[in-house]
């Protein structure tokens, strides 16, 4: 794939105020971006991550750095009025989908919307990005061949140790599980896999939907300490976590620094590294490492049953991305 040249790309990124995607976004001002939206849930935490970026990455130039609010992964309502403040005559060459979190807890959390009882972690982690996506394909602010990524994570396969491998039954399994049919004991990391799972199998079928109209990439770049995705934990949970746990991984090169994620990232938008429908990450059984295909390690990503199950849920939820008009004779 043809790398992108930064004077002349346009940037979407979600959750660009903390974390992997502010990390990102500091590297893509630091190319040279000609332009890069930080689509955060609040205009006020974009613009005080906007500010930050402008200090820490001086003398660089920051004058394609723009700030959007209203992109909350768990209230579609307001991500259409953000999608909707955008301007309607500048489309994105890329947008990257990394906003979205673990929920700690006890058991599961859910959302309610239209109706519907759906897990909170699969929520935000998959579905708050496909409704980004929805309202800026049907506001045509997508430019033929964009790229697309949604962020993904090693525990879409499992993890020895940390993440158990997700694995459903049926297809029917699947849809108890999204709508909290099943009875089982919450683990905040499993769920945080499961998540991981429905948008690697989401991704492949927009891939094969949308392949003449846009690019659908999953991508990983291996385990990361420092981002925000304790930031939820009680203090003294993060701080075992982060100082002790990461730390530990860290010195044995077990964890990557944000910085080295991020660049990974940038290598991803930049199409150097996924092809439309890839899933990728780190290798079989390790958290970090050359980056491999995913699919092989857990036949849960590539069953059909379940990926047209899961497109089914979403579809019927919030409705099948609009498709450009084919010309007639």
């Amino acid at each position: 794939m043809e790398t992108l040249q930064p004077q002349s790309q346009s940037v979407l990124i979600t959750g660009a105020n903390g974390g992997m995607g502010k990390e990102t976004t500091k590297l893509l001002a630091k190319k040279g971006y000609n332009r890069i939206v930080m689509a955060c849930r609040t205009e006020g935490k974009a613009e005080k991550a906007k500010q930050e970026i402008v200090t820490e990455i001086q003398p660089y130039k920051v004058d394609g750095l723009e700030v959007a609010g209203g992109f909350d992964m768990n209230n579609p309502d307001e991500i259409e009025k953000a999608v909707n403040a955008l301007p309607a005559n500048k489309p994105f060459d890329v947008v990257f989908l990394q906003a979205g979190g673990v929920v700690f807890g006890k058991d599961f959390e859910f959302i309610n919307y239209k109706g519907k009882k759906i897990e909170r972690t699969i929520f935000q982690n998959t579905l708050g990005g496909y409704v980004t996506l929805f309202h800026l394909k049907r506001r045509g602010l997508l430019k033929p061949n964009a790229r697309v990524i949604f962020a993904g994570g090693e525990g879409a396969r499992g993890i020895p140790g940390m993440i158990e491998k997700p694995e459903f039954t049926s297809a029917q399994h699947l849809n108890q599980y999204v709508y909290g049919n099943v009875k089982s004991k919450y683990v905040d990391m499993n769920a945080m896999g499961v998540s991981k799972y429905s948008s690697a199998i989401l991704v492949q079928k927009l891939a094969e939907l949308y392949k003449d109209e846009f690019q659908t990439v999953w991508f990983t770049p291996g385990l990361t300490y420092g981002t925000n995705g304790l930031a939820s934990k009680p203090a003294f949970e993060r701080f075992i976590f982060e100082k002790i746990g990461f730390g530990i991984m860290a010195f044995f090169g077990l964890a990557q620094s944000p910085v080295a994620a991020a660049q990974k990232y940038v290598d991803a938008i930049e199409g150097k590294y996924g092809e439309n429908g890839d899933v990728l990450g780190a290798p079989e059984k390790k958290m970090l490492g050359s980056i491999s295909d995913q699919k092989p390690m857990n036949s849960s990503l590539t069953n059909q049953a379940l990926i047209d199950e899961f497109y089914s849920i979403v579809v019927d939820t919030f409705g099948e991305i609009p498709k450009k008009e084919k010309a007639t004779a």
